[in-house]
């Protein structure tokens, strides 16, 4: 089940420091007023400076108290968008929410981190260490901020549950504007060519009218809240300030424990205070944490057929067919193929017949439509899905250089073997690249990347889409030769146009396009 327990185990550190720093500034709010009332009533400059020290520093563990939480705010960031990217492949789901889950709703908690929780963690240690010196000082003033102190999140409860709606009403039409949104881009050359821009962009105008809309009801709801707290809190102090006063008239109590607890007492409700400027971002972290829990509390189908296949295994695809959303003609229709194991087989066929498709379905990146792919005699779609992957290699027409060292992008997909790496390299002229670097590359060394990483893997099966496209005869020959080595016990399925690779294939298959 998903959790943030673990998150915050491995960041102890970082919560460490941010309620050390926490700590040290209540003490420094508390020694300052103190020095402050003993620099009214007598006043000395060597009290001044320690005042003036203890404000100063106060602020300064302020600061590093942000930093720290601005550190854990990037930490968790990173966290649920890697969790967010494991899960994509395991569940249906559309790009517009894809993208409401990647930026808006994971970017929404660092404004939590931000604006919320210095409040938080400064309330959970403020407040009873105030609490705790006024009671020393004056029980009845203790009394008065125990007894007002409890309004004031109840009201933001209460204010929470009307408001939880409208938020989600605002999600939604955030998600749906995304979507939109995503759809008109990849569709913009298409809307060009017919004379349907404007229709388009109407479309997503009122798509956003109406999220402005929703995030307004949210926003005034909001306003209302930081109104009413303020308001609260206000009442709270004066009562707190009127009840001195007149006990100080009256000889109930000395002027210096008067004067700090009227310091102190606005202190103590400025956490609370700033709740209410930040009350939108409270009810949008609960709502965002709800809807990442719902879309990550997914759990993984466990079948635990895959360790009694011999590997590699022979590829059997029964009547497999494939359809792309928002298409109404297949890809791929009724597609029955046998690739052997442990052999070299070349996939042929016309452009936009669906070899690349198909690599995608063998690799598990798409699912068929219909019909069913056997490794032996066991279904694919029965298989836990971590062991699935773990089997096979994939390198696309075009390999994704990530934003990374060309180390990180060679080896992300396998362990680091510096003697294959190094090997793989030489052969595929690549060694005059810096590997601990991020660079630019061409396309042909692009695709002889995209090569290495899908060796260095060690997969018993390996699918190449187009591996020596555009290269040079010579290169293409060292790439051949390479597989060709690298062959015992694999089966590879190697999409391609080029004669040379089908010269080097033990069997050739051949993808029949659809007849429209």
């Amino acid at each position: 089940m998903f959790t943030i327990i673990n998150f915050l185990k491995e960041n102890k550190k970082i919560l460490a420091g941010i309620a050390f720093c926490k700590l040290v500034e209540g003490f420094f709010i508390l020694l300052g007023a103190f020095f402050l009332v003993r620099f009214i009533n007598s006043p000395s400059e060597m009290i001044l400076l320690a005042t003036l020290g203890f404000f100063a520093g106060r602020f300064f563990i302020s600061s590093r108290a942000d930093l720290f939480f601005a550190r854990l705010s990037a930490k968790i960031q990173f966290y649920f968008r890697k969790s967010i990217h494991k899960q994509i492949f395991n569940q249906e789901i559309q790009s517009g929410e894809i993208l409401t889950l990647i930026f808006d709703t994971v970017q929404s908690l660092d404004d939590f981190f931000i604006k919320v929780a210095p409040q938080i963690v400064s309330a959970i240690i403020f407040l009873p260490i105030f609490l705790i010196c006024a009671a020393f000082v004056d029980l009845l003033t203790a009394a008065i901020l125990l007894v007002t102190f409890p309004i004031a999140p109840l009201l933001l409860w209460l204010i929470g549950k009307v408001t939880a709606e409208k938020n989600a009403r605002a999600w939604a039409e955030l998600q749906k504007l995304n979507g939109e949104f995503r759809e008109l881009l990849s569709a913009i050359t298409t809307l060009k060519m017919f004379g349907r821009i404007d229709a388009g962009a109407k479309k997503i105008r009122e798509t956003s009218q109406k999220s402005s809309a929703a995030t307004l009801d949210v926003l005034k709801l909001a306003f209302v809240s930081s109104f009413a707290l303020e308001l609260m809190t206000t009442l709270s102090i004066a009562l707190v300030a009127v009840t001195l006063g007149l006990r100080l008239v009256s000889g109930d109590v000395e002027f210096q424990p008067a004067l700090f607890l009227l310091l102190l007492a606005p202190e103590f409700f400025l956490p609370i205070r700033r709740f209410g400027v930040a009350f939108h971002v409270i009810i949008s972290t609960k709502s965002s944490l709800e809807r990442l829990s719902q879309f990550l509390d997914v759990p993984e189908e466990k079948i635990g057929l895959t360790g009694k296949i011999l590997m590699p295994p022979t590829i059997f695809l029964d009547k497999v067919s494939f359809t792309y959303p928002k298409k109404f003609s297949p890809t791929l229709q009724d597609v029955s193929l046998v690739f052997k194991a442990g052999k070299i087989t070349a996939l042929i066929g016309e452009s936009g017949a669906g070899k690349s498709t198909l690599l995608k379905i063998l690799a598990g990146i798409l699912k068929p439509t219909c019909g069913e792919i056997f490794w032996n005699e066991i279904p694919t779609s029965r298989m836990e899905k971590n062991s699935f992957l773990s089997k096979i290699s994939y390198s696309p027409q075009a390999p994704h250089l990530f934003e990374a060292t060309l180390i990180k992008n060679l080896t992300m997909f396998g362990e680091l073997n510096d003697a294959e790496l190094k090997k793989y390299l030489f052969v595929l002229n690549l060694s005059s690249l810096d590997l601990k670097t991020s660079q630019k590359l061409s396309r042909g060394q692009l695709q002889r990347l995209g090569l290495i990483r899908a060796l260095l893997k060690d997969a018993p099966i390996i699918l190449l889409d187009e591996p020596t496209a555009g290269l040079d005869e010579i290169s293409e020959k060292k790439v051949l030769a390479l597989i060709k080595e690298i062959s015992l016990r694999k089966t590879i399925i190697i999409a391609t146009h080029r004669a040379a690779v089908i010269e080097l294939a033990d069997e050739i298959l051949k993808l029949e396009p659809i007849l429209s």
